[in-house]
């Protein structure tokens, strides 16, 4: 017989010598603490089979969630992704499991963006927002993240738990809500809420430049009479034909809205409010007056004839003109000037425009004859150039000029350049005449050097639409060739002010002149802004202090610091130094004590003829 075990044998020892009575009072003792130990197994067993079973009901249940779910380890690998995720985002749990959510990150966000998300994260245990991802295909979509940090219980960081939803839908949803509140639905301009945003957004600009804003109401004439002819849905067609034009009409920055009562230039915004009215905002006018090429163009949009199921349908319509704050100081009543202009043109006859004031009618007609002069002049050739000296400061010689436009008249008087180029601008004609000013310019400058035995480089001024024209870089290479001008000899001058609103048009076009091997100055430099970064960002080889500076050497010692800095400047970042409108010798030597390279003013040389200026340097 097996010896037993001394558990088993200690127990025996204890029963040895009790009674029959004794024993049983042992064994249903015994049995008492045997079946606590059963039930409590028995609940232990029940009580992991529920948590299995309510583990299984959440994985199906999270499975099934059109939401998506993805749990990473406390190093942000990701540990478990949902089939949702799979569905929104195109990538398999296999493909991303062990890897971090970086793997569909849109590159939208900026460094920042994480650097707060994680902060708030760490501080608050939660962060929610909306984060734009990227599909394996490349595209886009915005998502609503919520990400929980999980803790054990010593507070140490086990997990990060995140769901998101797709917001594209939403993003859709609000997007077609803004168009249909902004946007007339027939002719998709925007209506008269958006009108009145915008009229009001120009006001404040007017204010803060110092300009004006115009209004120009455009009521189409006899519609009523198109819609009794041919029906309200043709009518409608040809409300769409007329938008259609009138859009091409203005310009990108100018706001044109259609209104159903006429209660609006690009950047011109042209919107539609219901009936057969439109208007347009003008932004930034330099003078009421330039509110006429516009009304012009406008009006020009119905000389052909529109489309009415293959019938020509000839359209008049007659325009009202206002101009804040000359007008008026508020929408309304800007508004009411304009439809006050705008009854007058019907009472006279339709098919044209008006002012809102006689005086600047008066202007109007003034701008409109200029205009038909301007066209005669270029056809006529009818312009000539003078040229300016610029004269080296250290050696008192000229080392340049630069060519000025000037317009003679048959009086022997000559019109001023401020008042005509503007209108150049605005009515395209700067185009031919430019194009005229750098062939000849690069002429008289072969001329002045053959006689004169010197090497003088001829500064030409580039208007805003010349330069930012893609082909002004052909014109001036065709130039150079055409004339045998040494490029080196050629400097063309641009303001800073056309720098500022396209800043990298700017660049790329004075890369491509400066690869010409012609010569690039920023004119009028410190009246624009961010100059500095200007100097450093654009491939320039001279700097023009504006005059308004050199007037301040005139008086005292603030305006001396002021351009002794400025010509610094200019020395420190390696280019020639130009004083424009020099006009007494206190400043001519003031200039030369600071550094200056060179000066150019009335002081030096008033701007004069081609032949005068050859005689002049002979002497």
């Amino acid at each position: 017989m097996e010896a037993q075990t001394p558990l088993i044998g200690d127990r025996m020892a204890e029963y040895r010598g009790l009674s029959r009575d004794e024993l049983e009072l042992q064994l249903r003792k015994h049995m008492g603490e045997a079946e606590k130990i059963r039930a409590h197994l028995e609940s232990e067993i029940r009580r992991h089979r529920d948590t299995s079973a309510q583990l299984n009901l959440i994985s199906r249940v999270v499975e099934k969630a059109h939401f998506a779910v993805m749990i990473t380890d406390a190093d942000q690998r990701l540990v478990y992704v949902n089939a949702a995720y799979t569905r929104l985002t195109g990538l398999k749990a296999e493909d991303v499991i062990g890897r971090t959510p970086k793997v569909n990150q849109s590159g939208r966000h900026t460094q920042e963006f994480y650097q707060k998300l994680w902060y708030e994260l760490d501080r608050k245990g939660v962060w929610r927002g909306e984060v734009w991802d990227r599909r394996p295909d490349g595209s886009f979509f915005m998502k609503y993240l919520s990400i929980e940090v999980v803790r054990d219980e010593a507070g140490t960081v086990t997990h990060y738990f995140a769901i998101f939803s797709d917001l594209s839908e939403q993003k859709r949803t609000e997007e077609e809500l803004e168009r249909l509140t902004h946007y007339d639905p027939l002719t998709e301009l925007p209506n008269r809420i958006l009108f009145r945003n915008r009229l009001g957004h120009e006001f404040n600009i007017s204010n803060r430049h110092q300009s004006r804003t115009g209004l120009l109401v455009l009521n189409l004439d006899r519609f009523r009479m198109i819609n009794d002819a041919f029906g309200f849905a043709l009518g409608d067609e040809l409300l769409v034909q007329v938008a259609a034009r009138l859009r091409s009409r203005v310009r990108s920055t100018d706001l044109l809205a259609r209104q159903e009562d006429r209660s609006e230039r690009d950047s011109d915004l042209i919107s539609r409010i219901g009936g057969d009215d439109f208007s347009f905002i003008l932004s930034e006018l330099r003078a009421p007056e330039d509110a006429n090429v516009v009304a012009r163009r406008l009006l020009a949009a119905f000389e052909e004839p529109f489309d009415a199921h293959g019938e020509e349908v000839f359209l008049s319509g007659s325009i009202g003109i206002a101009v804040y704050p000359d007008n008026a100081k508020n929408e309304d009543g800007l508004m009411q000037c304009a439809e006050a202009a705008l009854n007058l043109v019907k009472a006279e006859g339709k098919g044209g425009y008006r002012f809102f004031s006689d005086e600047l009618n008066r202007s109007s007609a003034e701008r409109v004859r200029l205009e038909a002069r301007l066209h005669r002049a270029v056809t006529n050739e009818e312009f000539t150039l003078y040229y300016q000296p610029k004269l080296d400061l250290k050696t008192g010689k000229i080392m340049g000029v630069e060519a000025l436009l000037r317009w003679p008249q048959d009086d022997g008087s000559t019109v001023s350049p401020e008042s005509f180029i503007p209108l150049t601008e605005d009515t395209g004609l700067i185009n031919p005449i430019g194009q005229w000013i750098i062939v000849q310019a690069m002429q008289d400058a072969c001329r002045i050097n053959q006689q004169t035995g010197l090497q003088l480089q001829v500064a030409i001024n580039l208007s805003v639409r010349q330069f930012l024209n893609p082909g002004v870089v052909g014109l001036v290479a065709e130039a150079l060739q055409y004339t045998g001008i040494d490029p080196a000899l050629v400097e063309f001058e641009i303001t800073e002010s056309m720098l500022i609103d396209k800043v990298e048009d700017a660049r790329q076009s004075m890369h491509n002149l400066r690869n010409l091997g012609v010569q690039l100055a920023i004119d009028d430099f410190g009246t624009g802004f961010s100059s500095m970064s200007y100097l450093k960002e654009f491939p320039v080889n001279t700097m023009k202090i504006d005059r308004s500076f050199i007037m301040s050497l005139d008086h005292g010692a603030e305006g001396l610091a002021i351009v002794t800095a400025l010509v610094s400047l200019g020395k420190a970042m390696g280019l020639g130094v130009v004083a424009e409108g020099v006009e007494n010798k206190t400043q001519m030597d003031l200039l030369s004590e600071s550094g200056c390279d060179f000066g150019q003013g009335f002081y030096i040389d008033r701007p004069m003829p081609i032949d005068k200026l050859i005689a002049s340097i002979g002497q």
